[in-house]
Formats: C-alpha cells, sequence, structure tokens
C-alpha cells in the first residue's frame, strides 16, 4: 500500500448517493480517510490529482461475472489472469471474481468419469494463488464457478439453432467439496440449475456452507426456481439470458427471481443482451439495492469488433459493434462490453440514474460478496477502491444507441481507477 496519502478532486462524489458539497477524497494506507469538501485543507506530503468539475468519483466496480478478456481467460493460467486483471481496471473495476468452468465438451471419448474435475483440479491452485493479490489493476476476490451444474441447453427451449454438444453434469457434494480444496476455499458463488436430479439438496448444503448459490442456464418454471430460492439460492446469473423469456402467461425464471426480494439479480447492461427498456423493467422491479451490474466478458473482451477464433474450443466468436460476443450458431455467448460503457448505456438509454449505477456496479456485489463493511462505498474507514467518470472525447455508445449529442452522458467512461489507495490506472488527456 502506498505510504504517500492521496487526495483526489473531482466535480461531485457518490458514496453511492450523491455527498452534498463533497469534491474529493483523502486516502492513507490504502484507506479512506476523509471526503474533502471546497476549502479543506490539504495535508502538504499528500499526492494531489485534480480531475476537474466534470468528473465524478464513485465506488470503483466490482464484477461477480467475467471471464476473462484481451484474448485470455482467467483458466489460460496465473500470468493470463494477472494480465486480464490488470486491465479491467481501465473501465474502473476494482474487484472481480474470476468466473471460471469447464469449457469445450465435458465428455469426449476415452474420458473418465470425472475428467472435467480433474482437468479443474489441475488450474485451480495456481489461480488460487492470485486471489487477493495486487495486481497493478483489478483485484480477485475470489472464484465463481458457471459450470457444470448447468443446463447448457436451456436457450435451445427457447429457439436456438443448435445444442451446444455438452453433456449433463449432475450436482454432487464431493465433486464441489474437491473443487473447493483446489481453490483454497476461494469459490463464492456457483451457478447452478435447479431442474437436476439432487440440485435443490445440492443448493441448501452449498448455502449452509456459506457459498452464494445463482440459478442460472436453467428450464426450471417458476414454481421449481421459488422451491431453489427456499433452498438457499440468493443470485440470479445474468437474468433474462439463458432462461425462460418472460411471459405474461407463463413468467418462467425471470419472473420468480424479479418478485423475490431474497435474490439478487445481475444484469448484463450492454445492450445486446437485454434490452435497455428491460434494463429499465428489471431495475423497476427489484430496485437498485437487488440488482447487480455485471459484464459477462469473455476472452474477447477489450478486442475490436470482428471474428475471433477460440483455440480452446475450435470455435469462432463474432465481437458486434454494439459489443455482444456471438456465436456462429447465432446466440449471444457472453459480451465484450467494459464496465463503464455499460453504466453509460444504463444511465442513458437505459433510463436509470448515475447514483443507481453506481449502488448496482458496485456496493450491492459487494454486500453478497460479505464486503460490504470495507468495500462499496466511498466513506471513512472504506478501503480506497474507487474509480471516477467523466466525458471522453469520442466516446460513444456504439449499435443502434444514439451518440452525446442525444443521449448526454453516453460518452461518460473511466478516466482514473484507485485500488487500494494506489492509482492503477489514468487516461491519457
Amino acid at each position: 500500500m502506498p505510504d504517500t496519502p492521496l487526495a483526489i478532486l473531482a466535480g461531485s462524489v457518490l458514496d453511492p448517493d450523491a455527498v452534498p458539497g463533497a469534491t474529493g477524497i483523502l486516502t492513507s494506507g490504502g484507506r479512506i480517510e476523509r471526503l474533502l469538501h471546497r476549502g479543506d485543507a490539504i495535508p502538504a506530503e499528500a499526492t494531489t490529482i485534480n480531475l476537474g468539475a466534470h468528473a465524478t468519483l464513485m465506488p470503483g466496480f466490482i464484477d461477480v461475472h467475467t471471464h476473462g478478456g484481451w484474448g485470455h481467460r482467467y483458466v489460460d493460467g496465473p500470468a493470463p489472469a494477472r494480465e486480464i486483471l490488470k486491465r479491467r481496471a481501465e473501465s474502473g473495476c476494482t474487484g472481480l471474481l474470476m468466473t471460471v468452468g469447464n469449457y469445450g465438451l465435458v465428455a469426449k471419448p476415452g474420458d473418465g468419469p470425472k475428467a472435467w474435475a480433474d482437468a479443474m483440479c489441475e488450474w485451480l491452485p495456481g489461480l488460487a494463488e492470485v486471489v487477493g493479490t495486487a495486481t497493478g489493476g483489478a483485484r480477485a476476490l475470489g472464484f465463481h464457478i458457471e459450470g457444470p451444474w448447468l443446463n447448457w441447453d436451456a436457450w435451445v427451449a427457447w429457439g436456438a439453432r443448435e445444442a451446444s454438444g455438452r453433456s449433463a453434469i449432475l450436482p454432487e457434494w464431493d465433486d464441489f467439496a474437491r473443487l473447493q480444496a483446489a481453490a483454497a476455499g476461494a469459490i463464492r458463488l456457483v451457478s447452478a440449475a435447479p431442474e437436476f436430479p439432487g440440485a435443490l439438496d445440492f443448493i441448501a448444503r452449498l448455502a449452509g456452507a456459506g457459498v452464494t448459490v445463482s440459478v442460472g442456464h436453467t428450464t426450471a418454471p417458476p414454481e421449481l426456481v421459488r422451491a431453489a430460492i427456499d433452498a438457499g439460492a440468493r443470485h440470479a446469473t445474468h437474468t433474462f439470458n439463458g432462461m425462460q423469456p418472460l411471459h405474461h402467461r407463463n413468467p418462467g425464471a425471470a419472473g420468480a427471481l424479479m418478485v423475490d426480494d431474497r435474490v439478487i439479480c445481475e444484469l448484463i447492461a450492454d445492450g445486446a443482451h437485454v434490452h435497455p427498456i428491460m434494463q429499465q423493467v428489471l431495475w423497476r422491479a427489484k430496485g437498485a439495492g437487488r440488482v447487480a451490474l455485471v459484464t459477462d466478458a469473455t476472452a474477447w473482451a477489450g478486442m475490436p469488433p470482428g471474428r475471433h477464433s477460440d483455440p480452446a474450443t475450435g470455435r469462432t466468436f463474432e465481437v458486434r459493434d454494439d459489443l455482444g460476443c456471438w456465436s456462429p450458431t447465432g446466440n449471444l455467448a457472453g459480451s465484450g462490453s467494459p464496465a463503464d460503457r455499460n453504466v453509460a448505456l444504463i444511465t442513458t438509454v437505459g433510463g436509470v440514474p448515475l447514483t443507481d449505477a453506481a449502488r448496482m456496479g458496485s456496493t450491492v456485489p459487494a454486500m453478497q460478496l460479505g464486503l460490504g463493511a470495507s468495500k462499496g462505498r466511498i466513506a471513512p474507514g472504506f478501503d480506497a477502491d474507487l474509480c471516477a467518470l467523466a466525458p471522453v472525447p469520442g466516446a460513444r455508445l456504439g449499435g443502434e444507441w444514439p451518440g452525446p449529442e442525444t443521449a448526454p452522458g453516453s460518452d461518460r467512461r473511466c478516466v482514473l481507477t484507485v485500488v487500494a489507495g494506489e492509482v492503477v490506472y489514468q487516461r491519457d488527456q
């Protein structure tokens, strides 16, 4: 942690609510010492950064669902993982869960019955050493396991053109315990489909062990989703995506998740996965205190639009101008859109106030991870994990979404990121 105090000045401060009169913060020893107001004295030994009147300081984003970026996945190893974490700071992310799973075909000819677990246990220990360490960017706060306990073909029931070709893996506690041991206890979030035999008992046992369970990639009807919540599920994996579409006569999983206050609903706010009107529907249904903004960033996050080959699976994916990542079958397969662009979209065409976006992007996920006493706020004593957003010349939402002239604020992007009181990213002027 830096020994020198750091003073950051801006036009406004969100905590995540607006703090009247606040124009900056002072950090010391990796924590926020106090908020600054106009005329406050700044210690002579402090390093001062003045971002100008158009900048807004807010808690750094905490992304609980992100697979990689810049051509790498976390599962590629510790060195690629550190590079991803470093670069995630460019969009205001200060902490995240490394989302990992068994990619490719789960079962191949000649594989043993637990080959998928054998493979995960080979690379989990190396990644576990990255958790909590300084990277020069965002810090890994643990793991989100998205796979194998999913209905990989949930989307087939809702009109996808092809099945995934993956085998179903039934949830078994011994398998999870083996992965948790390999991860040095750092698995914090597990996505699971409740329709498999034994799934409700599996969910209950995970919840009893202090692991947050997320309903996702599922064909479960609302009654079964409610049973999963009763068993202990408290999270929803990329709400609306990988589950039955919301319908007024059959609300599906999405309907059950939206109306249950026990559940935090993830939202990919890139404009491709969820239309801005439906973003607003979720926000109005749940409130900002029950939604967590996620990127679901693929290995192609940060890459330019176009087709990219995936050597792990032999498939190709296309990143489009709206920064959704599309499979050859025409299905969305994660996103390439950074967190700051997502916030710009949801606060303009999505109709959500910036204070609510700050809460959904940081405060809610911090609380969901049990870190609400130290992260997710700009307040004295909290970790000095923060970002600053300001208008950036030339920034645009892409796709069909309007530009700054018709959607003021759509050019707002990250200009500064601080982790544990250290400046890990500052945009060139």
